[in-house]
């Protein structure tokens, strides 16, 4: 079916601010030349930036951040301070302070849980990386804890021409500058870049295909950002997927049909530490029934808190 121009462009505006879209977010991440332990409190000697984006999910009433593990592992083998990279918790603005950002505990290795496998995709690269409990409730996310939580769009549905849209923070257009003023030492902006293109395949795999030129250089830092349909409301628009690697105009992604499913079973993944206060919980408590209503309840505060103070500001 052919979409005229100006319908395809309303349709588009629509399905850029869905919240599958701007559930995208931006990965900075930091380094310290001292640990916690000998500071006495958690300083970053350099806040930096070379590539990565996440998607924010919600589960079992926890936040995560599903992303590509090689973005992580470009920065670092061992995690040098207790947070080694952060992201922000808004989608429509920065932070005014640590309260506004996501800390990461701990990294799933949930990709080891995909039985399902297509060529020159390596599921084993997907991480879930749960975050620490939030101060702020973030104003968009993937909501799996909700009655209407998107279940991915099944490989067999998705069909060469149809219409992809992705969202990610390219590094070129995420610069951090170093002024080195009174007030701060580095400043940044948060400027996702949405943009679309249509499915092909590549033997048996859908990938996007763009109609124009997009380098290496263009994409760098969208890996682990979104994949989603294009649709003529908000609303409706689906998850599709989570970009493995961009470049020569293409762009290779993981079905979040076989995704979803594996961070619904986290927990019998494989994981690593990130920051060692994760030590301090209990993880078969923190899966009870008891503790998903109370961080239930507790971000129900958080929310209602939340928005009080978005209004003021």
């Amino acid at each position: 079916m052919k979409i005229p121009v100006r319908k395809l462009s309303r349709f588009y505006e629509k399905t850029t601010h869905s919240n599958v879209v701007q559930s995208a977010r931006r990965l900075i991440f930091t380094h310290c030349s001292q640990s916690m332990e000998e500071l006495g409190r958690y300083h970053a000697d350099t806040v930096y930036n070379f590539g990565g984006t996440g998607i924010l999910i919600k589960y079992h009433e926890k936040f995560f951040l599903l992303t590509a593990q090689h973005v992580i592992d470009a920065h670092y083998e061992i995690a040098q301070n207790e947070s080694p990279f952060f992201t922000h918790l808004y989608s429509d603005r920065g932070w005014a302070g640590a309260e506004d950002l996501g800390f990461p505990m701990r990294g799933w290795r949930i990709g080891e849980l995909i039985k399902e496998d297509m060529p020159n995709i390596d599921m084993q690269d997907i991480v879930l990386v749960e975050l620490a409990s939030l101060f702020r409730f973030p104003n968009t996310f993937i909501d799996l804890d909700s009655p209407n939580a998107p279940k991915g769009v099944p490989v067999r549905n998705i069909y060469k021409g149809m219409i992809l849209v992705v969202s990610g923070y390219p590094v070129d257009d995420n610069p951090i500058d170093y002024p080195y003023g009174d007030d701060y030492n580095c400043s940044t902006v948060l400027n996702k870049h949405i943009t679309y293109g249509s499915c092909d395949f590549d033997g048996s795999t859908p990938i996007l295909r763009f109609h124009g030129e997009k380098t290496h250089a263009m994409l760098n830092g969208m890996s682990g950002g979104m994949v989603s349909n294009l649709m003529p409301k908000a609303n409706q628009v689906e998850w599709v997927g989570m970009i493995q690697k961009a470049g020569n105009s293409i762009i290779h992604f993981y079905p979040a049909s076989w995704i979803i499913p594996a961070i619904r079973k986290y927990m019998e993944a494989s994981h690593y530490i990130i920051d060692p206060a994760v030590m301090l919980t209990n993880l078969e408590i923190d899966l009870s029934q008891e503790a998903v209503v109370g961080r239930g309840e507790y971000y129900q505060l958080i929310r209602k808190m939340t928005d009080t103070f978005r209004q003021r500001t």
